[in-house]
Order: C-alpha cells, then structure tokens, then sequence
C-alpha cells in the first residue's frame, strides 16, 4: 500500500471520525430545530454536489486519455455554469422556506451558504481531481480531504464558543473548508503534466453521455441500498425501516473507510494495469478489503448486542437479531467494491448501468417472497445470499469469454480465507460465550491483523524513510 493510498484511506476515517464526533457534540449543544437545519444544508449541498458532477469525474478518470485542453477548459466552464444556476436555486429555496415560516432568518443563510459553498467551490476540482486520481497521486488529495473535514466540523464549535452565532459559525466553517480543499488539489494538481491542447465539441457530448450513464450506475446503487426504506416501509411501518436501518448503518460504518477507500483507488489502479494483470489486481484489492473490514464486522454483532443490553435499554432488540445476516451481506459487497471499478472499464456506464439494474431485479426477486414468509427479517435473511448475485453478474460482464465459476472460487478465497478473519471469528464466538469479555476479546483483533503477512509488510514498508521526498514535493504539495 502506498504511501498516498494510506493518506486516503486515513482521510476517510477522520471524515467518518469527525462526522460521528460533531453530531455527538452538536446534538448536545444545538436545539433539535438548529440541529435539523443544519443537516438539512448538508443534505443539499451533498446533494447538489453529486448532481454538478453528473459522473464527470469518473467518465474522466475512467477513459484511456485525457480529454484534450480546450475540452476540459468548456467543461470547466459548464460546470461553473452549472453551479451558479443549482446555487441560486438554493438561495430560492431557502427564502422560500424562510416566507413560508418554516425556518428563520439564521437558518434560511445557512440553507443558502451551504450549498453555495460546495457549488462553486467544485469546478476548479472537477479537471484538478480527475487528473490526480489518473496519476494515482492520492497522497495530496487524502491530505486536503482530511484536513477540510476537520475544519468543517470542528471549526464552528471553536467559533460558537467564542460568541458567534451559530449559523454564522457554520457558514464560515463550510466557506473555509471548501476553499482550503480547492486550493490545496488545484496546487497539487499543477505539478502534472498538462492535458494536450485541441480536441473538439465531440468529446464534450462524449463524456456528459458517460457521465449520465454513471449517475444513473449511482441512482440505481443507491436503490438497492434503500431496499429497506420503499419495500419495509409500505409493509411493515416506519418502525421496521428504523430498526433495519440503525443494523445496516452499524455495518456500513464498519466498511465504509475500506470501501470508500477502495472504490476511490480500484478506477485509476485497473485502468492504469495491462488486461492480462487486471484480474490479480481485483484479488489483491478484494484481500485488503478482507483484511481491513471483516475481522471487526465478525465483532460487530457481540458489540450491537451488548450496546443494546447495557446502554438503549433493550429496546433494539430487533436489530441486533439482524446483525449477522447483514454482516454476511457484506461479504458481497467487498467483492463487489472493486469489480464494480472494473465493470465501469470493461464496459459502458451505460451497459454497467443495465448490469446493476439486473442485480437489483435479482434482489427484490429474492426478497419479496422472503419478507412473505419470514416478515421483515426476511429481507436481511434474503439480502446475505441474494447479494451473491451482483458478484456473479459483475464477472460475467467483465469477461464474458473468461470461466464463472473458477474465478468466482478465487473470489472466495480472496475474501475468506484469511487467517485474520480466523481468529475475529473465535474471538467473536468467545465473545458470544462470555460478554463479560467483550472488551477483552476486542483487543485481541490487534492479534488477528497482525496475523496477515501483507499487514505487516505494510507496516515496514511505512517504517522506512522515502528517499527524494524533495524531488517528488512539488507534484505531491
């Protein structure tokens, strides 16, 4: 693992860290109507942010040449474009709200700050990232991620305490962030060798259509993800999507660094890799994603079990039930991180559009008659062998001409058999057995991922100095 990849993957935890700590802190400190304005603008500028890109980044990094000058100058220029029509539409909305009664003056400048924070500050990044990711220059890029995170959502405690309001704190704390961010990426990106000059208005039409085709790879992802909330909703109450959702959350938190790590990664890797070494790079990265998420996923239940016992006073009985159905569906998932990067190269967007679609059909396929025999839990029941579907799919997509079931073996072993997850799987049975030793057997992962070679090669290979850290600063800033 390089140097810049370790960057990254420790910018995604400080961002989940933060994220975690500042609602914690905020909750405290917030009325709930504060609180719920505040996630609201977050909610909308993440939400605009994904709608400016529009796939574009990843139709970038994903092409086997980079556009040519002129083409990224008018997508830079659309983007901007773009960013101030979706920002005056937040401004609208806000004052909307702010008439209709519905939040104050306060809230209605947050609602509007938000959201014009992340716009405008985005096209710069949009050429400036892609490029980097392309050069699998990650180390800036964690760097600046991780450091605008923490001024986002440490910054405004500071400013509250010191008597700013706590709108005013926000804004400035979002303002500052994203320009930091900006700043920082678009500096690093300088040292790479620039796009060559020409290319016509073809390529533009070219990749807005791959850029749909990813949104749409994205829509439909995220559909199948929210299963719970459209299909246990309408069934089964509010109450059974809450429970299904705190479960699912709890695991997706626990795979959210690795996998949001990898699928950052696993684009540029392949696309940068011969044919014939593709498929090895996808083991490899499917074994430290193993590495990474499956020994505390193995604890995670014990941990929900006894969070329920001793601290919401049994009143999500039900979702620790569910826990290790989920845990189970994660295992899919991971070999689904990086073969997805894979399908979005081998294929279309569009064509691995249709293959996630199928892999949502297959799903509900499963699920409907599961949840009508076993009730709500039968999603979660149906969820952990129904998943195993996009797998096969994703394979037979990327290679048709190549044999499913070998590589589907490899697969598995990629995922499972791995010493570490030998001993989180005893440890967690130990801690099934005795909870009074939970805390106990959850240091003992120290001692199941250090049991991985590649993990401790990893680690002296961090322990010894780089040489020409000089050379290489004015690209990596």
């Amino acid at each position: 693992m390089s140097r810049g990849v370790l960057s990254l993957a420790l910018a995604q935890a400080l961002a989940l860290l933060a994220a975690l700590v500042s609602a914690a802190c905020y909750a405290r400190w917030l009325r709930p109507d504060q609180l719920a304005v505040w996630a609201m603008a977050l909610a909308g500028a993440r939400a605009g942010l994904l709608l400016l890109d529009g796939g574009l980044k990843t139709a970038l990094v994903r092409r086997d040449d980079l556009p040519g000058a002129a083409t990224l100058r008018r997508l830079g220029l659309g983007c901007a474009g773009a960013a101030a029509v979706l920002t005056a539409l937040a401004v609208l909305a806000a004052l909307a709200l702010q008439a209709a009664g519905r939040v104050d003056v306060g809230g209605a400048w947050l609602l509007a700050a938000y959201p014009a924070a992340y716009l405008l500050a985005y096209p710069p990044l949009l050429t400036a990232l892609a490029r980097l990711e392309r050069a699998q220059q990650f180390g800036p890029v964690g760097r600046a991620e991780g450091a605008s995170v923490v001024l986002e959502f440490a910054l405004p405690a500071l400013l509250i305490a010191a008597g700013l309001a706590w709108w005013t704190a926000f804004a400035v704390a979002v303002l500052a962030a994203r320009l930091l961010r900006t700043a920082w990426i678009v500096a690093a990106a300088r040292g790479l060798a620039d796009a060559a000059p020409g290319a016509g208005a073809a390529p533009v039409r070219q990749l807005l259509a791959e850029g749909a085709g990813v949104q749409v790879v994205a829509g439909v992802s995220m559909l199948r993800d929210q299963m719970h909330l459209w299909l246990l909703a309408p069934l089964f109450g509010a109450v059974w999507a809450g429970v299904y959702s705190l479960a699912l959350s709890a695991c997706a938190l626990v795979a959210q660094v690795g996998a949001a790590t990898a699928a950052r990664v696993a684009l540029p890797a392949l696309r940068a890799s011969a044919s014939a070494a593709q498929w090895p790079a996808v083991l490899a990265q499917t074994r430290r994603l193993a590495i990474a998420t499956l020994p505390p996923l193995a604890l995670l239940p014990a941990w929900v079990a006894h969070a329920d016992s001793h601290w919401w006073g049994g009143q999500w009985q039900e979702a620790a039930a569910l826990m290790p159905w989920l845990a189970l569906r994660m295992l899919p998932g991971l070999a689904a991180t990086t073969l997805g990067a894979w399908l979005l190269l081998a294929r279309t967007p569009w064509q691995a559009a249709c293959v996630h679609g199928a892999w949502l059909l297959a799903e509900l396929a499963l699920a409907l008659p599961a949840v009508l025999l076993l009730g709500a839990p039968g999603l979660a029941v149906a969820g952990a062998f129904s998943a195993w579907a996009g797998v096969l799919l994703f394979l037979a997509a990327v290679a048709p001409a190549a044999p499913l079931w070998p590589r589907f073996g490899d697969l598995l072993q990629a995922l499972l058999l791995r010493p570490s997850l030998a001993i989180a799987l005893a440890l967690a049975a130990w801690a099934w057995a005795r909870p009074n030793d939970l805390f106990l057997a959850s240091a003992g992962m120290v001692l199941a991922w250090w049991s991985e070679p590649t993990l401790r090669r990893w680690a002296q290979e961090l322990m010894r100095p780089q040489p020409a850290v000089a050379a290489r600063r004015p690209q990596a800033l």
